[in-house]
């Protein structure tokens, strides 16, 4: 009988194989809000993977608000720790179908508002691109969220700021434990999202934030839903004197969303508006791919592997403001300039005078 032979006890790093995989969804429904480009654009950064998606059309149209209404429906699994949505689904079934929902639509607030504190107390936007970019990593990564960084942002008392997620997947013919470490930027000019990406991920890779985020992660286990072997097991990988730190490897897995002027174009076309906007969309990703190599060199991080969303909008600005009035975030409505009066001069200077939005500033640019 050989070691593995039924009722010896599995390796750790098996345990941990199957506990990530109970732990990975299936979110491929997406897929009929956020389609996919496929394409072959490489640069010489080879460990740099390019993906290109967009929102699917409809009526020549792309329907971003529909996108928009699909990923919030998964801020509660975002924001909260694994075991306190799981801890949620164990009253299904247990208490009546009302007090169920009236449960879930607390949980469903309770994250609203956790999102919203977490960005006041980070000083951010409230952007979708961090629940974008969760899905993404989730869905075609196969690399479920083992830290809830949103549930951990209002704790004024723990420095956070960081990596926008925290995903894990374990290969078994690799033996290796992969780390993604997400950055999300939402910019509506795409070279300042590209150069700002590059600037976010090289200053991820310091080696005192690397260390502070898997103290984070280790502190915070407990709420991942994982067994008490697979725990074990991934705490191997991240202990320096662990037989498996070697094995440990660091990927950025990293969401542009920019403003596209071919949205509009598409509308006009007289062939098939969506694939009409996938041959631009091509284009403009074969224009932008030797800048993303650049910026990535010009950063000293050429050869770290990353796995990059690109996702053309038609308003980096009006999909911010559909996720905000989803979640209930008061975004800063754009002020008309005031009607000049006699006498007002230097009072109505005074006045504007620490306004948050400079006149001169889009709010597309206002990216994070």
């Amino acid at each position: 009988m050989t070691a593995t032979a039924a009722g010896a006890p599995a390796p750790p790093t098996v345990a941990l194989e199957d506990a990530l995989a109970s732990l990975t969804r299936d979110l491929s429904k997406l897929s009929a809000r956020l389609k996919a480009v496929d394409h072959t654009v490489k640069t010489e950064c080879k460990a740099l993977t390019l993906r290109l998606h967009y929102p699917a059309f409809r009526q020549r149209r792309p329907m971003v608000s529909e996108l928009v209404d699909a990923v919030s429906t998964y801020i509660v699994n975002f924001c909260l720790p694994r075991q306190q949505v799981a801890d949620l689904n164990d009253q299904y079934g247990k208490v009546s179908a009302a007090e169920f929902t009236e449960m879930f639509e607390g949980l469903r607030q309770e994250a609203f508002d956790l999102f919203k504190r977490a960005h006041v107390a980070t000083n951010r936007n409230g952007e979708a691109g961090e629940l974008i970019l969760y899905l993404l990593t989730e869905w075609l990564l196969d690399a479920p969220q083992i830290v809830a960084k949103m549930s951990l942002k209002t704790n004024t008392e723990m420095p956070v700021h960081g990596a926008d997620g925290v995903h894990v997947r374990y290969c078994g013919t690799t033996g290796r434990l992969y780390l993604y470490w997400g950055e999300s930027k939402l910019y509506g000019n795409l070279d300042q999202a590209i150069t700002e990406a590059a600037k976010s991920i090289a200053e991820s890779l310091d080696d005192k934030k690397i260390k502070h985020e898997i103290m984070l992660v280790k502190r915070h286990l407990d709420l991942s839903g994982l067994p008490l072997d697979a725990k074990k097991a991934m705490l191997d990988f991240l202990d320096p004197f662990g037989s498996g730190y070697a094995n440990r490897h660091d990927v950025i897995s990293c969401l542009i969303v920019f403003d596209f002027a071919a949205f509009k174009a598409t509308l006009a076309c007289e062939t098939d508006a969506e694939e009409e906007f996938c041959r631009l969309a091509l284009a403009k990703l074969e224009e932008v791919a030797p800048k993303i190599a650049l910026a990535l060199k010009e950063k000293g991080i050429e050869h770290q592997e990353v796995e990059m969303f690109i996702i053309p909008v038609p308003s980096v600005a009006t999909l911010r403001d559909l996720f905000q009035d989803k979640i209930g975030w008061k975004h800063p409505a754009t002020k008309k300039a005031p009607k000049k009066q006699k006498g007002a001069g230097k009072k109505s200077m005074r006045r504007t005078k620490g306004t948050s939005i400079d006149a001169g500033t889009s709010r597309s640019d206002m990216g994070e």
